[in-house]
């Protein structure tokens, strides 16, 4: 029998936390109320009853939430006007996970999110104390793993719950410096192309009406260039700075942030995707990003930024990560299956459009200034745009094991992962019309991890091999298990 419900509610000063969260994302039109008031329009009243109706709710949805747990499952309820109540079975959680928001972290409040992989399944408690969320998610977490039922070597069900389980060792941080150096070289190919775009401005204007005009374009160019590169690496350093990832038997930690802190703990079983990133410039530095999609709901989704390994990691640490956390190898070796060679030449046919409605009518204006300046547009964008193709295809590639699907691509940002056999949900197979005209077809491999990282897609296969691929995977993934090693 099921222990009696003990509701509880969040921490007092979570109404706080409400009225300054309000304050901050209305900051405009307060200001406004207090720059027009005692205009005689009822600004001021407005502006009191507006603050009063807000305090008055928060304090009344703080009193009408509650949350509490049993030995069989988390509960909580909500809502002022329309009431709602959630609960989750222990055996059912995916994650339990805390994160410290900016306002309530300013006074010592977090928030407890609880996820399972049902698409709105998910509980975020708002907002208890630094302590009680600690306790209450060692307490989820303990409780989640007691349901865990161990097999014996028979086959037979074990009534025994599982031993206490070991710290947690340490299996990477990320600097600050690495970090940095990260972000400035993923944004560096951009802020090229923008520095070539303000080139040729400053040159026209150079040429045109002269250096009066080309200098403060020149200086407005280069302040554009700092305050982007700038901003990213803040933003970057900001979200990821103090990055911590841990290993136990059962489960990966991770901690980031330094104004929001957030801690995600993931079972390393239900992990769907692992992907090894790297930009051309970053690769240079031996730098990568290793990131992974898991199976939780929807409040994980949005509200945790937490989807790497590490944000940034140096090469030779990348197998000492990836199997540290997940125990298997990072597939750098594996030997991969290329796809149709037809691909370069369906590269080479969206080229050719893309010319055609951008560079040409730019060619044919040449024309007018000098006959021979019209090919210049050609000479510029052809060599690059067989190259990419050619490149594509030689970077596309996939392999097949008794364990996982690994599927390699990208021509400038290199993408290299991994799939369970076991964790796929379904496999697709789909053509456009060109690829019908080609013979070829694509093959996208779907998971139920949440984000962009939950399939995988491999184009132009040829017509027969895509349809053979997708009953292997299907009848793969139907008898696998994926297992870790010991």
């Amino acid at each position: 029998m099921s222990d009696p419900i003990d509701w509880r509610r969040p921490h007092p000063l979570t109404v706080v936390v409400l009225i300054v969260t309000f304050i901050s994302g209305n900051a405009f039109p307060l200001i406004a109320v207090v720059a027009f008031g005692g205009g005689g329009i009822g600004f001021d009243t407005a502006a009191v009853l507006a603050g009063g109706v807000t305090v008055g709710f928060g304090a009344l949805g703080w009193f009408m939430t509650g949350y509490a747990v049993t030995d069989e499952a988390v509960h909580y309820r909500s809502g002022v006007l329309n009431r709602q109540a959630r609960s989750i079975a222990l055996s059912r959680i995916q994650q339990v996970s805390v994160s410290e928001p900016v306002i309530a972290r300013a006074v010592g409040l977090a928030v407890v999110e609880v996820a399972e992989a049902s698409s709105d399944g998910d509980i975020e408690i708002r907002y208890l104390g630094k302590p009680d969320a600690t306790a209450l998610t060692e307490r989820l977490r303990s409780l989640a793993r007691q349901r865990e039922v161990p097999a014996m070597a028979d086959g037979v069900a074990s009534s025994l719950a599982p031993p206490p389980e070991p710290p947690a060792v340490v299996l990477h941080t990320t600097s600050t410096g690495a970090l940095i150096r990260y972000n400035l070289g993923t944004v560096v190919p951009g802020l090229t192309g923008f520095a070539v775009a303000g080139a040729v401005v400053v040159a026209i204007l150079a040429l045109g009406p002269g250096l009066v005009a080309a200098v403060p374009a020149a200086l407005v160019v280069a302040g554009v260039m700092v305050l982007a590169a700038t901003f990213s690496t803040l933003g970057v350093v900001l979200t990821n700075g103090g990055f911590r990832l841990e290993r136990s038997p059962r489960s990966l930690r991770v901690e980031a942030g330094l104004l929001s802190r957030r801690q995600v703990e993931v079972r390393p079983e239900r992990i769907q995707t692992l992907t090894v990133s790297s930009g051309p410039i970053v690769r240079r530095m031996g730098l990568h990003q290793v990131a992974f999609s898991a199976a939780t709901g929807k409040a994980s989704s949005q509200n945790n930024a937490i989807v790497h390994l590490s944000p940034a990691v140096s090469t030779a640490e990348v197998a000492k990560i990836v199997q540290g956390s997940v125990d298997v190898d990072p597939a750098f070796g594996v030997t991969l299956e290329p796809v149709s060679a037809v691909t370069v030449r369906r590269q080479l046919a969206r080229s050719a459009i893309a010319f055609v409605v951008v560079l040409l009518p730019l060619s044919i204006g040449l024309w007018f200034v000098h006959p021979v300046a019209s090919f210049l547009p050609a000479l510029v964008f052809w060599p690059p745009a067989v190259w990419y193709a050619r490149q594509r295809f030689g970077r596309l590639g996939l392999s097949i094991d008794d364990q996982r699907l690994v599927v390699r691509r990208g021509v400038l940002n290199h993408h290299l992962t991994q799939v369970p056999l076991s964790h796929i949900q379904s496999v697709t197979t789909r053509a456009s019309f060109f690829q019908r005209r080609l013979g070829v077809c694509s093959l996208d491999v779907s998971t139920a991890g949440i984000g962009p990282g939950n399939h995988v897609s491999v184009p132009d296969l040829t017509a027969s091999r895509c349809r053979d691929l997708a009953e292997q995977l299907s009848n793969a993934a139907a008898s696998s298990r994926w297992e870790l090693r010991a």
